[in-house]
């Protein structure tokens, strides 16, 4: 048996490779599946593979099961299940709640023919662009203990025993409201999607309203009412602001995670909750996605036929009318409250007029705004890039693992943000080599692939390339200026060598590059466009070490302009700079391995393999420099959390939108000539370019206003602006925090305004072009 199953693995392995090579000629394929599956592997798979882990061993790595058996020792086993309870409870009722409103505004809506529907889907949709505790922050303004509506309206004295907004009831009051606009989209797009011929068919055979809606609308809602109850439920779970701000004596287990962090600092004990609260979430998330996907929508035709079915019944119409308006001036009360405890003097004492908490927020807060907005802007187009590409990988290839790829890229979204947090603390606090040795493996493998054909001597090459790059690292000193250890033989005849400090290293690495590009010009097929390339990935090496001089400056001029808000505003500017030059040394080893393998193919014949040796060489040798790929600390690790979070939408909206598009139009690009490249840029991403547009916008907003694994990841040198408000209201400035969420709701307008006036100019000309050409 074991000769049998020893066979089997080097035929699987060969049969693996030859699917790869397959793929590479494919380069729209190969190009993507790199890109999407080196990101997914690193920032979604592997940090939450470290929570698995962490949640059983110890920081020094001794197993224990120490918080998983405290739910069965009686010393701890009240509490923990407590604990548990509340939290299923929080998600369940709030899941039926936050439903069963968005269903209210959804039919109200679509049926009822609702006097100024446009304002009403826009304020409904107010708390998917701010804070995810905002609802709580308001909820406190109005219904606390000094709120206004419970102390100067109500008179209402909390003394022992009387209820208040804090608690259980106020938590799953506000996870209602902050949730229920995401019910109401998704129960509206399946209303406006219904054929209304089976209702009129049922009226016309004397059936009544009410049972028309039993029998009929209520049976086809159902996948989408189940699929709203699911997510939300999940939603509420993963929600870390709201328990904390409005939660009191019920601790949920999000906060129990966060506390167990940042307050006992016990990773550990945060790991082992982390599992406990994953278990429902990720039963939820599996259930909606292989349960419901394969629900029919029966009668769901895309188009109406017979035009929109209104209510006609006055009592009806105006009782959902009604409901729905009381609703929504609960919530414009509720950001009302927010607008007005921004300036005002002292919220519960002094209700003067008072603006100065935004001149407050603008000094002390300045930075985290500007920190915030760039991270957020950055991460946007990485999102929606990475999501469509997924979508046409989905959609449009065949491979193996195209489940796995479009399962992991939502798992990002599935999974609570505090696991997600802890999870990027306990992967990227130390160089993750595994990870990273399996992308530069995959990469040089390809690069590898244009010189040699067959595994074992791809293999080879590959690892005379690696051990050329260790061979360049030992010439470079470490940050602390100390030589490589030389207690081994290899060490030790390598330590004749000279040693470099870093930045002569990267000159040297550098030079390297020069000299191929030199090479190029004279022997390349495409030798300008190859020079160029060697040309700048060898400035943009260089300038890694030179751009602190333009910075550092940049800084102190900043501060001889007097005032905080210059030298904050100069300082921001400089971190910017040496963010977009300064990454860490293997994205950049990973890039120009991706770039080299061009440059490869493009170089003749004579001299190809030792040019592939030579750039695969440099490229290991950048990969493995350092700690690489420890992120902990940088605004790297907040860029690829906020990426992570918002890829699941990007993805959704590129698949509904190439779903809708004839795969015929892409053939006729293909049939005329253009390769796969040529077809995706000029014919495939221009259609699908609203749905990019919308992801985009969906993306900026989650970034802006996300807490929960953002919170674990922050630095001094790199504030969040929601962990600051969060900061503001555990201090009692709840004036200032509400400044704050103002500032922040209107900078997401404006984003969102700044998108679609981007998008009108930039894609509607491309559009035109690509469906004229098809007529």
């Amino acid at each position: 048996m074991s000769a049998q199953t020893g066979g089997l693995i080097p035929d699987a392995f060969v049969r693996r490779y030859r699917e790869f090579r397959l793929i590479a000629r494919d380069p729209v394929l190969l190009g993507g599946l790199l890109v999407t599956g080196a990101f997914i592997l690193a920032f979604v798979v592997w940090p939450l593979a470290r929570v698995i882990w962490q949640g059983f061993f110890t920081m020094e790595g001794t197993p224990s099961l120490l918080f998983f058996q405290r739910y069965l020792d009686p010393t701890y086993a009240l509490q923990y299940w407590q604990i548990f309870s509340w939290t299923i409870q929080m998600g369940v009722l709030s899941a039926i709640g936050s439903t069963a409103v968005g269903f209210l505004f959804a039919y109200t809506v679509v049926r009822c023919n609702i006097p100024f529907k446009s304002l009403v889907h826009g304020l409904t949709l107010l708390p998917t662009i701010s804070p995810p505790f905002a609802i709580a922050l308001a909820a406190i303004l109005l219904f606390g203990r000094s709120g206004f509506v419970t102390r100067e309206l109500l008179h209402i004295e909390f003394k022992p025993g009387v209820n208040d907004i804090y608690g259980l009831d106020g938590l799953v009051f506000v996870q209602i409201i902050t949730f229920f606009s995401v019910a109401y989209l998704i129960l509206r797009g399946l209303l406006e999607r219904i054929d209304p011929s089976m209702e009129e068919a049922a009226l016309s055979l004397g059936a009544s309203k009410w049972h028309i809606f039993r029998t009929v609308t209520l049976p086809l809602l159902t996948p989408g009412i189940a699929a709203s109850f699911l997510l939300m439920f999940v939603e509420s779970l993963a929600d870390l602001g709201n328990p904390i701000f409005i939660g009191g004596n019920v601790t949920v287990l999000s906060t129990q995670i966060w506390i167990a962090v940042n307050g006992e600092y016990d990773q550990q004990k945060g790991a082992a909750l982390s599992l406990v609260l994953l278990l429902p979430t990720l039963t939820v998330y599996i259930l909606q996605r292989y349960w419901l996907a394969n629900k029919s929508f029966i009668a769901v035709t895309g188009k109406p036929t017979g035009g929109a079915s209104f209510v006609k019944e006055p009592l009806i119409r105006w009782t959902f009318i009604g409901l729905t308006f009381l609703v929504l001036l609960l919530v414009v009360a509720l950001y009302g409250a927010i607008l007005m405890g921004s300036i005002t003097k002292l919220w519960g004492i002094d209700y003067t007029l008072d603006f100065s908490h935004y001149g407050a927020a603008l000094d002390r807060g300045l930075k985290a705004i500007l920190d915030t907005t760039f991270l957020s802007a950055v991460a946007t187009p990485i999102a929606g890039l990475v999501g469509m590409v997924i979508a046409l990988l989905v959609v449009r290839k065949q491979f193996s693992g195209k489940e796995a790829l479009d399962f992991s890229s939502n798992l990002g979204g599935a999974v609570p943000g505090t696991i997600l947090g802890i999870g990027y603390i306990v992967a990227f606090i130390k160089a993750p080599l595994i990870v990273v040795s399996v992308i530069y493996a995959a990469l040089g493998f390809v690069l590898i692939g244009q010189v040699a054909r067959g595994a074992w001597r791809s293999t080879v090459l590959l690892l005379i390339g690696t051990l050329g790059g260790a061979a360049l690292n030992w010439l470079a000193l470490d940050d602390k200026g100390r030589a490589p250890l030389l207690s081994n033989p290899i060490g030790a005849a390598l330590g004749a060598l000279p040693q470099l400090a870093t930045q002569d290293w990267l000159v040297l690495v550098a030079a390297v590059l020069v000299v191929l590009a030199l090479a190029a010009l004279r022997i390349a097929r495409e030798r300008r466009t190859v020079a160029v390339v060697l040309i700048l990935m060898a400035v943009y090496l260089l300038s890694r070490q030179f751009i602190p001089m333009l910075t550092e400056p940049l800084t102190l001029y900043g501060r001889t302009l007097g005032g905080s808000a210059w030298s904050k505003l100069f300082a921001s500017l400089s971190a910017w700079i040496n963010f977009c030059f300064q990454p860490p040394l293997a994205i950049i080893g990973f890039t120009y391995t991706f770039l080299s393998a061009y440059i490869v193919a493009q170089w003749a014949p004579r001299g190809r393999m030792a040019v592939a040796l030579l750039l695969l060489t440099v490229c290991a040798a950048l990969t493995f420099q350092g700690e690489t790929l420890a992120l902990v600390g940088t605004p790297y690790i907040i860029v690829a959390a906020f990426a992570v979070r918002s890829l699941p939408a990007s993805v959704r909206a590129g698949i509904a939108a190439l779903q809708q598009i004839d795969p015929a139009i892409e053939e006729a690009s293909t049939s005329l000539g253009a390769d796969a490249q040529v077809t995706f840029r000029r014919v495939t991403l221009p259609l699908i370019a609203p749905a990019f547009l919308a992801g985009m916008i969906f993306s900026f907003a989650r970034h802006m206003t996300s807490l929960s694994a953002i919170i674990f990841l922050t630095s001094p040198k790199w504030q969040v602006l929601t962990a600051l408000i969060m900061s503001e209201v555990e201090q009692g400035g709840t004036s200032l925090a509400a400044a704050y969420s103002m500032l922040l709701i209107f900078i997401v307008l404006g984003a969102i305004g700044l998108l679609y006036l981007w998008a009108g100019r930039a894609f509607q000309t491309t559009v035109t072009d690509v469906t004229g050409a098809g007529r």
